[in-house]
Parts: structure tokens; sequence; C-alpha cells
């Protein structure tokens, strides 16, 4: 699979369990929008098959799109928050799916990056 077919919007299907546009490793930039109360928002922490919760609903929701990190698009969480407010591990898919903080950005204390 090519670099680019990684990163191309594609159909969720039962039979292959893809959740998400991006199907590799990495930390990927995602755009998001929430089924329910339409409420849209970027994250600079998406990952393959993993959503994040709705601020507003509470509901988990898949990026419908997904692409590599640039320098032009910092995290949507980064601000004069202190390390420990900036990323909420309770919305975070990868941490909620580990069971303790993932690592990234200060998630928690714990850095396994």
């Amino acid at each position: 699979m090519s670099a680019s077919s990684k990163y191309r919007p594609q159909q969720t299907t039962s039979t292959t369990g893809q959740k998400t546009p991006y199907q590799g490793p990495n930390r990927v930039f995602g755009l998001f929008k929430c089924s329910k109360c339409k409420l849209q928002w970027k994250s600079g922490h998406s990952y393959a098959n993993q959503g994040l919760k709705c601020k507003r609903c509470k509901i988990l929701v898949y990026p419908y799109e997904q692409r590599p990190l640039g320098k032009s698009e910092p995290a949507s969480n980064e601000s004069t928050q202190t390390p420990e407010e900036k990323w909420d591990k309770r919305k975070c898919g990868k941490c909620r799916r580990l069971g303790y903080p993932c690592g990234q950005f200060q998630c928690g204390r714990r850095n396994l990056t």
C-alpha cells in the first residue's frame, strides 16, 4: 500500500473492520463531525480505527478525513493550558482502548512514545 493510499477515504465495511480513512500505525490529523449535534472539530491526535468523544453529546465520533500531520496544522488542543490539561485521556480513543494514558503530548504522566 502506498503512503498516499493510506490516507484516502474508504468505505467502512464490517468485513474489514476499517472505521477510519487512514489505516497506518502513526498519529495523524483528523477532521470530525458529530452526527447527532453536528459539532465539527479538528484534532492532531487521530489514529486508525479510533474515534474521539464529542464534547457536547459524549458519543464516539470517527474522523471523516485524515491526513499526515504537518507543521501548519497543530493539534486542536494546543493552547495556554497546563500540560495536564492539554490532553483529555477520557476522550482519547487510544487511552480508552489501552486502559492507561497513551503517552501523546503529556497525556497523563506516562510517556510511551
